[in-house]
């Protein structure tokens, strides 16, 4: 338990320490420090699971299996390598006059609350909270993806807030449909949103009203994903906000999203017995690998090119969980 507190309260502190004195010459360095203790942590917490297997704690609001903890791992270490990299790159940025004082408080800190909220929708119990996680991830990143303040990043902060704003309520009605499954079995109250319950009653619950669910949720959280048709979002910020929040948003972000995709497919997969939920994902995999490739192809910006890359590589991994196979 000690594990999952350093996990993610490094970065939380981080965060808030970094609100006040991100503007300073030593923040960037501090910045580092938070990320590495972090991956620290992060890899304190796999080791720990690796020996003795799944980890359930504080009342069950936290649960860490073999799935998770690996992406926890993942989500410390390119948030550190990531820091490492801001360091000098900011500190450019600041010398040519791009970036003020109070935009590298902003983005030392917001680069920290975003790693939290993507350490805090992984370790999660409760789908409940996954959703709070993920909007929490939109409100930090959005703030980054503006932070040059021309217009161009502005109008690609707004894009990607509108679009994952929309996307989000979905997942959030998906949510509430979940809750009110798991309720006629599991009882009402917090207990009927947590995974571990769910999966164990996942026979149990109403295929009609899962199935409807699924169907909101993978494009709620799709949406994060960046699979084609709802991706449109994702190359303006990255040709328009800093060279390390796209490193972050490809690296974490997507990755996180497809996670919370992946845990609702487990539940549906129980609660219908069809391949419903695998053959959606299927569908929309492979057609934003064939989109994603034919954009690429066509890019001349480099930070566009990693954009469709990110489309690419996310259908891929999303056709390859449709497939099935045990999670």
């Amino acid at each position: 338990m000690n594990e999952i507190l350093f996990v993610l309260g490094v970065p939380l502190v981080g965060g808030l320490v970094l609100a006040f004195s991100g503007g300073r010459p030593g923040a960037a360095a501090l910045n580092t420090v938070f990320s590495l203790f972090t991956f620290i942590a992060g890899v304190l917490l796999a080791l720990r699971v690796v020996g003795e297997g799944p980890i359930l704690a504080f009342s069950e609001m936290f649960f860490v299996d073999s799935f998770n903890v690996f992406l926890v791992a993942l989500t410390a270490f390119v948030s550190f390598t990531t820091a490492l990299f801001s360091r000098p790159y900011m500190m450019n940025e600041h010398h040519h006059g791009k970036l003020s004082v109070g935009m590298l408080r902003l983005y030392h800190s917001m680069y920290q609350l975003f790693i939290f909220t993507m350490l805090l929708a992984l370790l999660t119990n409760n789908m409940g909270i996954l959703w709070v996680a993920m909007e929490a991830a939109t409100l930090t990143t959005v703030l980054l993806v503006s932070l040059y303040r021309t217009p161009a990043s502005v109008e690609a902060a707004w894009k990607y807030f509108i679009l994952c704003g929309v996307g989000i309520a979905q997942a959030l009605f998906g949510t509430i449909l979940l809750y009110f499954a798991a309720e006629k079995v599991l009882g009402a109250g917090g207990t009927a949103l947590l995974w571990t319950h769910l999966n164990a009653v996942k026979g149990e619950l109403e295929p009609t009203v899962l199935s409807l669910a699924f169907v909101f949720l993978f494009v709620g959280y799709g949406t994060k994903v960046g699979l084609v048709p709802l991706h449109n979002w994702l190359p303006d910020a990255h040709a328009e906000g800093p060279t390390p929040m796209s490193a972050v948003l490809s690296g974490l972000l997507l990755n996180v999203a497809l996670y919370a995709v992946v845990r609702s497919k487990v539940l549906v997969d129980g609660a219908l017995g069809t391949r419903f939920a695998s053959d959606l994902m299927m569908g929309f995999g492979l057609l934003s690998v064939v989109v994603g490739a034919l954009f690429l192809s066509r890019q001349r910006d480099a930070k566009r090119m990693f954009a469709y890359s990110s489309v690419e590589h996310m259908g891929l991994m999303t056709f390859a969980f449709g497939m099935g196979g045990p999670v």
